[in-house]
């Protein structure tokens, strides 16, 4: 038995490499060794000559060959965007320090890579130290909901109204991604306040913390404007709205005078006895001074917080504001009703007003569009 052990052949080792692919990846490596050099060391027509012949080798090297090639470049500030761009588009084996950190590529060639690459390589521009506005919505846009709350939680990213919009939209089916945008400062009132119909109780508060923002500024200015606009002859209807917008009164004092119910406190206690019929919305609204389905919209939300903001933005006690949320009959009445009470207890009347006057501004606008 040992003698046929001695007899037996040696395995067989590895041929070694081919002349010809020796040779294919000794001239990659020193092309890439000439890529790399500073500017003071070479002209920018010689390193583009070289990474265009450099480019031609890649488009067949071995993947290792081209991974070493893509680690050598993410470090060089100066190296060539069009062989960046086509290796941050390889396997993202081999793009990742490419895509991930390197400082020479391009806003165009990172687009191209959030279009057309996968999962990864958008996750890893995603987190990059710096991500512009272009990139930024480029990677929305592919709607991948890591990308996008990793986007989100990267402070060094910015982000365009546009993109903000697109993702408020978005967030109303996400609510995980509505407390990222919340923390966002690209957020501005407008969307927040429309953000806040698709949030959480936690979140509402937050929104109304952040930006129910005191009107004292504007009214201060439109001080003068307001009996100038109510003057003899035509009027109008923009200076009209934005008026509307910042005066201080949010009822509407002559449809109490012409209401069965007295004032918005009747409406009130009509409703707790006998719920919100067709006749009570439609005066709560007039009273109250904003459009009927936002009134509605509110009535039937989940919450207690939009009631308890239009209850304190005209003026209702805590008491009349237990019975607009009693009044909806729902089953969930004292949660609903111990979420108005602190929303009541916490806003001003004055920021009531600027978010009440929001909702309703936004509903005409879209209902106009």
């Amino acid at each position: 038995m040992a003698e046929d052990l001695r007899s037996a052949p040696a395995p067989a080792s590895a041929p070694p490499p081919a002349p010809a692919a020796r040779a294919r990846a000794l001239l990659t490596r020193r092309l890439a060794d000439i890529v790399c050099l500073p500017s003071s060391r070479m002209a920018p027509q010689e390193r583009w000559m070289v990474a265009d012949v450099l480019d031609t080798l890649l488009t067949s090297a071995e993947p290792a060959l081209r991974a070493k090639v893509a680690a050598r470049l993410a470090e060089q500030a100066e190296a060539p965007p069009a062989l960046l761009r086509r290796l941050g588009m390889d396997d993202f084996e081999i793009a990742e320090p490419i895509v991930a950190r390197s400082r020479a590529l391009t806003d165009f060639a990172m687009m191209e890579i959030a279009r057309k690459g996968g999962h990864h390589p958008r996750l890893a521009l995603a987190r990059r130290d710096r991500v512009s506005e272009v990139v930024a919505a480029a990677l929305c846009a592919s709607g991948d909901p890591k990308v996008i709350a990793a986007l989100l939680r990267n402070e060094g990213a910015r982000l365009a109204q546009e993109t903000v919009d697109f993702l408020v939209r978005e967030a109303a089916e996400q609510e995980s991604m509505a407390l990222l945008l919340i923390r966002r400062p690209e957020l501005r009132p407008a969307q927040a306040l429309t953000l806040f119909w698709a949030c959480g109780h936690d979140q509402r508060r937050m929104i109304l913390e952040r930006f129910a923002a005191s009107r004292a500024i504007l009214q201060e200015a439109a001080s003068d404007v307001f009996p100038l606009a109510s003057g003899q002859g035509e009027r109008d209807p923009a200076v009209d709205a934005a008026l509307a917008y910042i005066d201080r009164r949010q009822r509407d004092r002559k449809a109490a005078e012409l209401s069965p119910y007295g004032s918005l406190e009747g409406v009130a206690e009509r409703a707790a006895r006998e719920g919100y019929s067709e006749a009570l919305r439609t005066e709560m609204a007039a009273l109250s001074n904003v459009g009927r389905d936002l009134s509605d919209r509110m009535i039937e939300d989940f919450g207690g917080e939009p009631l308890a903001v239009l209850a304190k933005a005209t003026g209702l006690s805590r008491e009349h504001t237990v019975m607009l949320v009693e009044a909806g009959g729902r089953t969930d009445a004292p949660l609903r009703i111990a979420q108005a009470v602190h929303v009541f207890d916490t806003l001003s009347v004055d920021k009531a007003q600027t978010v009440l006057r929001y909702w309703n501004w936004m509903i005409a606008r879209q209902a106009g569009a």
